[in-house]
Order: structure tokens, then C-alpha cells, then sequence
């Protein structure tokens, strides 16, 4: 990881935005973060800290996003202050009534500096609940020594180039349904119709989607299926020629080409541009919190525009603040540019609770088709029954 940028300079900019409520005298506050942000998280609060010298303390806490959500709704009263979320568990944590809705015009106004789909990912039935601090969609990492950029833009043109035997040309996470899904997308597919809150609506049983998982079928012996660290090892052999991840896997990515390194959108496939989810990061407040007004000053102040940039410098994550459009260190990134080049074939993944009905059934079925598990001819009723599990 890179050295963390001190945050002092920081907490002087950024102390009029939380100067003037200071209702959390002696408070004791916890935030929870992935292993991976937690010394960045540190960092942050020691800044947070001398502007709010009256505050006793804040715990920093690991809990991964793959099971905050769980510990959260298991006993929300025993949960941090303030989490940080994908914005797709939004709506399933708000009617929980776990989640503090946002107001305010300070707060507010904070927020409204980000970028509009940024802040709609912070929204839930028209109210806020999130503060977002980064964006995050997949991107392609590829070994120069081994794709051409000429070949690059396309799967077809990915999927001719030879790799060493035991490599793949081309690879992603076909059992992970974050990743697995882009076939559907990119096929036309819908998740929960167009606005992705019609929680009675997807038609991944359509003749797209038989079309998806046809072409998923009919050459997966041209793909590879790996997670990031395989990918890497594959990496660091040049047995690997392309593989779809996100800008958190840029600096290990990195570490193995070297000067091989390369990253750019999703290619086509079949001449369509292969579509991706996009995610934005929350941080929210805990309904629960005793100390509601510090709390939330604590949330605003873990994802402001110098903090975002923060997380950028040290993790890769790409900001969402209007303030660092056009930045110099930012546009310079090639992560960033990859990502911000596959924005506009991305989809925001839908936040309404029954998004729980989705990972597993789909993942499942992605890797049944990759596996020879699943047939051309048993497709339409199989999608049938994945359609009505994830509608269930």
C-alpha cells in the first residue's frame, strides 16, 4: 500500500463544513471498514479527532462488506456509528430501519457536491441515507507483452491471441455473479426493469438471455475462470492474457506486470459493448447511535472531496466529488480512465431489498453454463426457474 497522506492540512480545510455541531461531547463513537481501508479509516479519524477535540474517542473496527450487513440486521444496536456499504444493501438496511435518514442543509449541501449518480445511490424512496465517497465499476487488466492494443477492444480479437499452455487468454469470475452477470447486461437483459426498483420484473429468461448464456456455452473453452489472486499468479507466468476485475485489484495487478501492465474498458462482444454493474460506497449512519449529530459529522467527513482523494491516491477508488473532476493526479491515472470509460456501458446495481435474491442463484447458474453443467436445450427452463428464485 502507498504511504498515507498526512490529514492534518486536511482536517483544517474541511473543519468548517462540521465546526458548529459539536453535540457529541465525550461521545465514543465506531466506524466499520474493510481490512484494507482500516489504516487509511485511522488516518481519517485522527484528523476528524483535532476538530473535535471535546470527543473521547472512535474505534476503528474491521467488518467486510460481505458480512457487515449480516452482523448489522443480526443486532443493529450492537452495530458501529457509522458503516460503510455497497449501495446496493441501502434499501434492505433502511427498512430494516437500521439506517439514519440524512438531513439537514450542511449535510446535505455536502452531498449535493458529489456527482448525480452518486448521490441518487445514497437515496432510497426519495430520502437520503448515504453519503457517497467512490465509484466503482469493472474494468479489464491485460498483459502487453501478450494482447495487442489492437486486439484489446474486442473478446474476438482478446480470444485469438495464443497464451502459454495451462493459461487463458481471457478470464473473469464466472461463479460471481458481480462479475458473471456483465453476459446478461450485455446481452440487453434488465435486473428489476429499467429504473431497477420493479422488484416483480427480470427478463433474464428472454430470448436475450437465452442468447447470453448460448454464447457463454458455446465457447467456454476459450475463457478461463479464476478470482483476482489466480488471475495475478496467471499474471506474473505472462499465462494470462486479459482479465475483468475492478480498480481495487489495480495495485496488485501492477505489482505482477510491471511494465506489462495494462487496463482499459470491457471489450465488445459480438459487436455489443460488454455492460457492467456500477457501485458507489456509502457511508451511513446507524439509527441506533447515540450520538446522532457527531455520527453524522463523522460520516460526512470520511467521505469529503479531500478524503476521496485519499482513498484514490492509496486504494484506487475512483471519487465521486465534482470538485475533482479534472483534477491533475486523478486524470493522469489509467485506472481511472478505464473506469470512467466503462461508465457509460455500466449499470447501477439496484439497492430495494430483494437484490438478496440475486447473488447466489445467479452466480450459480453463470458457473453451471461455464462448467458443460447446463445444455443450449435445457436453457429456457432452467432461466425460468433462475427467474423465479431471484423474483421470489
Amino acid at each position: 500500500m502507498k504511504k498515507i497522506l498526512p490529514l492534518l492540512l486536511v482536517a483544517l480545510i474541511c473543519a468548517g463544513l462540521i465546526a458548529g455541531c459539536d453535540s457529541g461531547s465525550k461521545a465514543q463513537l465506531s466506524v466499520w471498514c474493510s481490512e484494507l481501508d482500516k489504516e487509511i479509516i485511522e488516518s481519517m479519524v485522527a484528523a476528524f479527532m483535532e476538530t473535535k477535540p471535546s470527543i473521547k474517542g472512535v474505534n476503528v473496527v474491521v467488518c467486510e462488506d460481505d458480512s457487515a450487513r449480516q452482523k448489522f440486521e443480526d443486532d443493529p444496536k450492537a452495530a458501529a456509528d457509522v458503516i460503510c456499504i455497497p449501495h446496493d444493501q441501502l434499501g434492505a438496511l433502511v427498512e430494516g430501519g437500521g439506517i439514519l435518514e440524512i438531513t439537514g442543509s450542511g449535510h446535505l449541501g455536502a452531498i449535493d457536491m458529489n456527482t448525480a449518480p452518486s448521490v441518487k445511490a445514497g437515496q432510497f424512496r426519495g430520502k437520503q441515507y448515504g453519503f457517497p465517497s467512490s465509484f466503482e465499476t469493472h474494468m479489464l487488466f491485460y498483459d502487453k507483452s501478450l494482447i495487442p492494443e489492437s486486439s484489446v477492444h474486442t473478446l474476438e480479437g482478446i480470444t485469438s491471441i495464443a497464451v502459454p499452455e495451462g493459461g487463458y487468454t481471457f478470464a473473469m469470475e464466472m461463479g460471481n455473479a458481480y462479475f458473471s452477470a456483465n453476459w446478461f447486461f450485455t446481452y440487453g437483459c434488465m435486473l428489476f426493469g429499467e429504473s431497477g426498483e420493479d422488484a416483480a420484473f427480470c427478463d433474464f429468461n428472454s430470448a436475450e438471455g437465452v442468447a447470453a448464456m448460448t454464447y457463454l456455452i458455446e465457447n467456454r473453452d476459450k475463457l478461463g475462470n479464476c478470482n483476482s489472486d489466480e488471475a495475478a499468479d496467471l499474471f506474473s507466468q505472462h499465462k494470462l492474457g486479459a482479465y475483468v476485475g475492478g480498480p481495487w485489484d489495480a495495485e496488485k495487478m501492477t505489482a505482477v506486470l510491471k511494465g506489462n501492465y495494462g487496463c482499459t474498458r470491457l471489450p465488445g462482444v459480438g459487436g455489443k459493448p460488454m455492460r457492467s454493474f456500477a457501485g458507489f460506497k456509502l457511508y451511513c449512519v446507524n439509527a441506533n447511535t447515540k450520538n446522532k449529530d457527531v455520527a453524522m459529522d463523522l460520516a460526512a467527513w470520511l467521505s469529503n472531496p479531500d478524503n476521496q482523494k485519499v482513498r484514490f491516491l492509496n486504494r484506487n477508488l475512483s471519487p465521486v466529488a465534482k470538485s475533482l473532476e479534472g483534477d491533475a493526479d486523478v486524470e493522469v491515472s489509467t485506472t481511472v480512465r478505464a473506469v470512467v470509460a466503462q461508465g457509460p456501458h455500466s449499470i447501477a446495481m439496484p439497492s430495494i431489498p430483494q437484490m438478496s435474491n440475486f447473488w447466489t442463484p445467479t452466480g450459480g447458474f453463470t458457473a453451471a453454463c461455464y462448467n458443460g453443467d447446463i445444455s443450449t436445450a435445457d436453457l429456457g427452463g432452467r432461466l425460468n426457474e433462475l427467474v423465479a428464485e431471484i423474483l421470489s
